[in-house]
């Protein structure tokens, strides 16, 4: 018996899982007591509990009316309205005349540039120039009569390293 109780206390998370077991239990056998409560209200559906809240705004509305609204404030509020939104449509519309003055001078750089690197390519494709010329060029037929004539002119067979075959 003394090896439990010594085994309980020196595991502290073991007691605390136990103690919330038991509160747990308990909590629950208290729960259908309090509702068998007489001083508590009886559940309703909630069908029944939106016809009566319709039912009592619908008597509210009927009894209370409220005043009209003044009609000065309303005037005022238009016409800072109105100044609000001709103030952003300026605003916009300095922005739209920035942009466009910007894409117009973009597209002309970029044609500048295009122009300047056509200049250039044009330069480059010169025929005599020894780093762009036209190398050549061969054709199925030339290669095979090249592979051939490698063997016909080559060292003979029995003089080759007989390694170097087997691969």
């Amino acid at each position: 018996m003394g090896d439990f109780i010594d085994f309980f206390l020196k595991n502290p998370f073991l007691i605390i899982v136990l103690i919330g077991i038991l509160t747990s239990m308990l909590g629950k056998k208290k729960q259908p007591q309090q509702s068998d409560n007489p001083n508590t209200p009886p559940k309703k559906k909630w069908q029944e509990v939106m016809r009566e809240l319709q039912g009592e705004m619908a008597q509210g509305n009927q009894q209370q009316r409220p005043a009209p609204a003044p009609v000065r404030k309303v005037e005022q509020q238009a016409e800072q309205a109105v100044e609000v939104i001709d103030e952003t449509k300026n605003e916009a519309n300095k922005r739209i005349a920035e942009l466009r003055r910007l894409q117009q001078k973009y597209d002309q750089e970029r044609l500048y540039q295009k122009a300047k690197a056509d200049q250039i390519t044009s330069a480059i494709t010169d025929n005599n120039s020894p780093v762009y010329r036209k190398g050549p060029s061969f054709g199925k037929k030339q290669l095979i009569d090249g592979i051939i004539m490698s063997e016909v002119l080559g060292p003979p067979r029995a003089k080759r390293s007989l390694q170097r075959s087997r691969r």
